[in-house]
């Protein structure tokens, strides 16, 4: 199910790739392309499993708990990303909100049958 990104994604973007915030301001004039906000942030943004969790560490736990249950929901999807950028963000997600929550991600992620 692909999406255009909400504002609230925008500004979760925004904390994750600060080096985009102009372009992700919604009076911006530019359309973003993504249509998920952590595949391109793990994929095209991050140097390593090290930076893409310095760069999660950003985020509020609410940001987490969103990004989780958009997960869940199947608005935000994982497919695209390796399991290891996507084990990184179940690992921070299991510190900071629950565990239970990091559980429910990873079953959606493992049962994704697409990237988009």
């Amino acid at each position: 199910m692909a999406r255009q990104l909400s504002d609230r994604d925008k500004e979760i973007m925004a904390k994750l790739v600060p080096e985009m915030a102009d372009i992700l301001k919604p009076d911006s004039g530019v359309d973003m392309e993504y249509r998920n906000v952590l595949p391109p942030v793990a994929i095209h943004h991050s140097r390593d499993e090290e930076d893409f969790a310095e760069r999660l560490d950003k985020l509020s736990n609410q940001d987490l708990k969103y990004l989780s249950d958009s997960i869940v929901s199947g608005a935000e999807s994982l497919g695209c990303m390796d399991p290891e950028l996507a084990e990184v963000f179940f690992n921070v997600l299991a510190a900071r909100v629950s565990k239970d929550d990091a559980d429910k991600a990873r079953k959606a992620y493992e049962s994704a049958t697409e990237c988009y």
